[in-house]
Parts: structure tokens; sequence; C-alpha cells
């Protein structure tokens, strides 16, 4: 089975073990809406809770681990090794925290930098999939964000009285999405996120 089919199959089996409102975000969200599937080279799936929202470990298949790294719950197979960052990973993480680069988004930044390097080390060498879960904040006037990348700074994705956003079920099963999802990836990804970049990483 290919990294989409199985992704699709630990979203089918995570959702129902979701407490609270939630939305699907970033890469996902993209092939969602451009595609009305999952990318095809994507490794991961974000999803986006509510402060108050609970995955419930207890209902989650014994097939799934899970563990806290320095930004999001990250759930995967069992018989998979932890996901590690690659070199082309750790290049852009230490770009978006650099002077110049504050407040590109991501596509720029990737624009920004050596496009040779790019080529030559984005390569697929995560030794597995996974789903990430990054829980949202309130700021001091009630909005919602995501906790920032320096680089990037807040984003806003949906407001607490529409916090469960649209529902969409192109993947066979429903889902939650941003309310304004075109908004949202433009704001993300620039405006070309219609035009498919296989070495991105979204």
């Amino acid at each position: 089975m290919d990294n989409k089919n199985k992704l699709k199959e630990m979203l089918k089996d995570i959702i129902p073990c979701i407490e609270g409102p939630y939305i699907i975000a970033d890469g996902a969200l993209l092939g969602i809406i451009r595609e009305g599937d999952l990318l095809d080279f994507d490794e991961d799936v974000d999803i986006y809770f509510l402060p108050e929202t609970k995955i419930n470990y207890d209902k989650l298949p014994n097939k799934y681990k899970y563990y806290k790294d320095y930004m999001a719950y990250k759930i995967y197979n069992a018989e998979d090794k932890i996901p590690t960052e690659n070199e082309w990973h750790r290049f852009i993480s230490y770009k978006r925290c650099c002077y110049e680069y504050l407040g590109y988004n991501r596509s720029e930044l990737t624009e920004a930098v050596s496009k040779d390097y790019r080529k030559q080390k984005i390569v697929r060498q995560y030794p597995s999939i996974w789903i990430d879960i990054f829980v949202l904040v309130y700021d001091d006037k009630h909005n919602l964000y995501r906790i920032p990348y320096h680089w990037q700074g807040t984003e806003f994705y949906f407001t607490p009285d529409e916090s469960e956003g649209q529902h969409d079920n192109s993947l066979g099963f429903t889902i939650n999405i941003p309310n304004k999802p075109k908004e949202v990836l433009t704001r993300i990804y620039g405006s070309n996120w219609m035009i498919e970049d296989r070495f991105h990483k979204y």
C-alpha cells in the first residue's frame, strides 16, 4: 500500500478518537482542495486542535504509537521507526530562523534558498508516515492561532464560533477543514499553491 492510502487509513482510524473540534491543515488540506485527495508524495498529515480538544488514546488502535516532539504529537505505525528529520528539513528549519527570511511564507522561503541544494538534498528518506497534531492557542482577543514558526508569524485559521470549519468527504469519510481553505492555503504557501511542486516540503 502506498503512502497516500496508508495515511488515509490512519486518518480513518484516528478521527473517531478525536474528542472536540479539529481541522485538517497544511499539505493534506492542499491536496484535498487542489486534487480532491491527499498528495501522492506526502509523508504526513497535519491536524490542528482547539486548546480543549483531546485525543482518546485508549480508543486508538494498538497498531499505533505516539510521542511528543518539540512542536507536535506524532502518531505513527508501531512497526515503523520514529520519524526523524532529513537534511533538507534541518536546513529549512535553520533558514526559517534567519533574520532576512522573517515574514516569508513557506513557498517564498523555498524559492529564496538554493534550488540546486533543494534538488540534491530533498529525498524521501523518512522511515515512516505519521499524523502530526498541533494544539492551537488563544491570543488576548480570543482569536485562535497556531504557535508560530518565528519566521512565519501567527496564522489565523478559524474563530471559536466556527471552530469545526467545513466538512469534506472527498477521502471517502468525513473530515473537518477550515471555513476559508483557499485563503488559508494562500497565506501558507503563497498564490501559486495550485501549481504542483514535488520538491516542496508540505
